[in-house]
């Protein structure tokens, strides 16, 4: 089996949003490591991540924090909320080392966490890198309901240092309380996987018909205002999801009003983008996905949920938009204002980062320095895996790739470099000028540069390709790539990998091979280059 880079993925159990989000990520560090695989752990059903994500996954049932109990969309319950927190937190000791043997068991390399506190508390006790991925924190929701819950002070002072333990914290915009240490990312949205006009084909909605997506962010409604939907007619064709669980997956048409069970066979984000308008709870996956798409937006906020603040301001300044107050949703009286919302018009995106991109190069970029990560590739040099440098090692059959650049003078003399006597093989021996494993995820020519600058010092020019060859032994298996160039200024070493360095004369070098003065992988290229060269004897 080709070894995979394995990532726990702690996901708050409040709603489908924060998964929502997650699912993007996942898939933009699936784009650039078609070779991870992710532990979810958290309550979300495994479905959705199956259907919208196309990563390889496993999904582990977990509640992993509370967040907010709540009778609707629009409505939290606080007492339950308060008994709920008070159950939770502080967390399990026992839980808390139970989980972190599950992760070390499935040789995890990172924890990524949702504003889950219960993956940061797993990873410090594994001692694995942990990551923080929010807009805002727990306990900067429930501060402010402490005034009218005092219990909840407990659970906001017992959250606020927890999240301060991320060793790396990523706020997505729109942030609710930014942090000076932070990175700070664009916002994160699952992108569509089918075109609009395909999508309409599907719901069977004519071209010259607008859609209305109705959408309360996953949680199920009982929407008293369909049976005033009628009176659009042939005009506006309304889709709702998340209302009828029962009904199959391709959901049931009546007139122009198609609901759509939880799990239906249309992506949330297609439906988003085939819309000619959207109207429902203003939740950051909704938005986001909403803004992505440039469509108008007849939003409901939840004036009991802090987050809601901030996502109006984003909604006002970044999208069109058209507030719709929540017993004004729940009666149909926004049916009145729906012709100026679909009069608002659309906004383009094109070309404008996802930050699930962003947070994928870094993350992958982080890991890869952690863990010294490189790729193992099959013989025809395709990516097939990847792992730890140190489990490289000692494995032959994982093949992996390697650049060597050969340094000349002006004088045709070789620089060769003293390896060190720290080093595990050929210790004390001369060999290549340069030579160094390519990264996971780094391109030949960009480790080139690299190993050069690290190694000598300098930035090589006239670089050229000479050849590639396998060569394996005992210890490991290695694709070279091997470049040759000219340098006659100055070089400054590593002294921590090497102990000196100086240029050969090619009769110097022809008259100690086979005496143990160099290293056998340097004997082996000196003798590919020469008959690569022509000057082979």
């Amino acid at each position: 089996m080709h070894p995979k880079v394995s990532i726990a993925y702690f996901i708050t159990s409040h709603g489908f949003g924060h998964a929502a989000r997650a699912s993007a990520v996942m898939q933009a560090m699936h784009r650039n490591w078609p070779f991870v695989h992710f532990h979810i752990f958290g309550n979300t059903p495994e479905w959705f991540f199956k259907d919208a994500s196309g990563v390889s996954f496993t999904c582990h049932r977990q509640q992993t924090d509370v967040g907010m109990v709540q009778v609707s969309a629009l409505k939290i319950d606080l007492p339950e909320t308060t008994e709920a927190l008070s159950r939770f937190f502080p967390l399990d000791e026992n839980r808390i080392a139970a989980l972190a043997g599950q992760v070390c068991a499935c040789d995890c390399r990172l924890i990524i966490c949702d504003i889950s506190p219960l993956g940061l508390a797993v990873g410090k006790n594994a001692g694995i890198p942990t990551v923080l991925i929010e807009n805002f924190t727990w306990d900067w929701i429930y501060k402010p309901l402490a005034t009218v819950e005092p219990r909840l002070e407990s659970p906001v002072n017992y959250l606020e240092p927890l999240f301060k333990t991320a060793d790396c914290r990523i706020q997505i915009a729109p942030v609710c309380r930014p942090v000076q240490e932070a990175l700070q990312m664009p916002p994160v949205c699952r992108k569509p996987a089918t075109a609009p006009e395909d999508v309409r084909k599907q719901l069977g909605i004519r071209h010259d018909r607008q859609m209305v997506l109705v959408t309360m962010g996953g949680t199920v409604e009982n929407h008293r205002f369909i049976d005033r939907l009628q009176q659009f007619g042939n005009r506006v064709h309304f889709v709702i999801p998340d209302n009828c669980p029962e009904l199959p997956a391709r959901g049931e048409t009546c007139g122009n009003v198609t609901l759509l069970p939880h799990r239906s066979d249309y992506h949330h984000p297609d439906l988003v983008h085939a819309a000619d308008a959207v109207v429902g709870k203003a939740g950051y996956s909704t938005v986001i996905e909403v803004y992505d798409a440039g469509v108008p937006f007849g939003y409901v906020l939840n004036p009991e949920f802090a987050e809601s603040e901030v996502l109006a301001r984003f909604i006002a300044s970044e999208m069109q938009g058209l507030p719709i107050a929540g017993e004004d949703f729940v009666s149909g009286r926004w049916l009145d204002r729906l012709p100026e919302i679909l009069a608002l018009p659309k906004a383009s995106r094109n070309g404008e980062a996802n930050g699930a991109d962003a947070i994928a190069a870094h993350l992958c970029h982080w890991v890869t320095e952690i863990d010294e990560l490189l790729e193992i590739i099959d013989a025809d040099g395709l990516t097939v895996g990847a792992a730890p440098r140190c489990h490289v090692h000692g494995r032959n059959e994982w093949l992996h790739r390697v650049v060597h650049v050969l340094v000349f003078d002006r004088e045709n003399r070789l620089l060769l470099q003293k390896r060190a006597l720290t080093k595990r093989v050929a210790a004390g021996r001369w060999d290549t000028s340069v030579g160094g494993h390519v990264d996971c995820g780094e391109t030949i020519n960009d480790a080139v540069f690299r190993e050069t600058g690290e190694e000598l010092g300098f930035r090589p020019e006239s670089l050229q390709f000479a050849y590639s060859y396998t060569h394996s032994n005992d210890f490991e298996s290695e694709l070279v790539h091997t470049f040759v160039c000219r340098h006659d200024g100055p070089v400054r070493f590593n002294p921590e990998e090497i102990d000196a360095v100086r240029f050969w004369e090619p009769d110097e070098i022809e008259q100690r091979l086979g005496k143990k003065i160099f290293s056998d992988n340097f004997e082996d290229e000196y003798r590919r280059y020469c008959r690569w060269s022509g000057c082979a004897k």
